[in-house]
């Protein structure tokens, strides 16, 4: 390679010094492992929580009040119409009115929930299996124009 290695002559006949190697290989290795550890850190940054320990200021000493119990409001879906739950464990049921849910009336009784706890942004819907797809939509409907934008979904049975 370029001459620079020395060029076997007369009877000794060595071996030349150079070799050449193939360095593709090498360096599609390398690009393969510079995009995965560059996708991988994408995904580590994503994946990340931010976790503090409960209970400890900087000093360790509990500096913080404790926390104040919350209410969680649960709205029930099946096919006798609405049950309003607090839990508190006070529980409104708000029949069918003919055919059809009585939205009119669970519009009264969410207004009235978010008169009592104003801060209270989230509910949880629980429908039951039967129910139509577009009574819970509707149902959705009524609890955003009640002011609860953050909506849990779920069946009767599971969990949130």
């Amino acid at each position: 390679m370029g001459g620079a290695a020395p060029t076997p002559s007369g009877k000794g006949g060595k071996k030349a010094l150079d070799a050449s190697l193939n360095l593709v290989p090498f360096i599609d290795l390398l690009s393969c492992c510079i995009s995965f550890l560059l996708i991988t850190a994408v995904w580590s940054q994503l994946a990340r929580m931010a976790v503090t320990q409960k209970g400890q200021g900087a000093a360790g000493a509990s500096d913080e009040k404790p926390p104040t119990p919350t209410v969680s409001l649960t709205l029930y879906i099946d096919q006798d119409g609405y049950t309003f739950a607090k839990s508190t464990g006070e529980s409104t049921p708000i029949p069918k009115r003919g055919d059809d849910y009585d939205y009119g009336k669970l519009a009264d009784i969410l207004k009235d929930a978010k008169g009592q706890y104003p801060d209270k942004n989230d509910i949880t819907i629980k429908s039951d299996d039967a129910v139509v797809y577009n009574k819970i939509i509707r149902t959705m409907d009524v609890v955003l124009s009640a002011k609860f934008p953050d909506i849990g979904l779920s069946d009767k049975g599971g969990g949130t």
